[in-house]
């Protein structure tokens, strides 16, 4: 297996940021955080401390992509956070994640979906999601998560 470049502590908070700054120049993108809710750095520590790094590249991917989604360790704009990490990630690493706006609202109505059915809650997650086991049945987080970045990658 190569060399895997994992993403960094300090990547997810600015990919927020960025976000954040688009908005304020935008009035056609969201972000509605506050500063009443801080950054969860606790849980992003942990998120890339149980990076896997003995997996595939693409599950690698949908490891983020889960686990930031799950955490919700941002103000706002988790699900367009996560996204553009993996995106880095990916491209990080020789891939390219190619997706429309409409795939990503369908994959998001989905996910929710999904997280209700498993987790019974939209609510963020305790830092223990991250060492679920990925590959049991009955994570269909996962699943659903490594579905869509193996549809998406070039």
């Amino acid at each position: 297996m190569s060399h895997i470049n994992l993403l960094t502590l300090e990547t997810l908070p600015d990919i927020n940021e960025q976000i954040k700054i688009r908005a304020s120049k935008d009035p056609r993108i969201e972000y509605s955080g506050s500063e009443d809710y801080p950054i969860k750095v606790h849980e992003i520590k942990k998120l890339i401390e149980y990076a896997p790094k003995n997996r595939d590249v693409l599950e690698v991917a949908a490891y983020y992509l889960k686990n930031i989604i799950l955490l919700q360790a941002f103000p706002d704009a988790n699900h367009r956070t996560a996204l553009t990490a993996i995106e880095i990630f990916l491209e990080d690493n020789g891939l390219n994640l190619d997706y429309t706006t409409v795939e990503a609202f369908d994959f998001r109505k989905k996910l929710y979906n999904c997280r209700l059915m498993v987790y019974k809650t939209y609510e963020e997650m305790p830092t223990k999601v991250l060492k679920d086991d990925d590959n049991q049945e009955g994570n269909s987080v996962f699943t659903l998560c490594l579905k869509f970045v193996k549809a998406h990658v070039r």
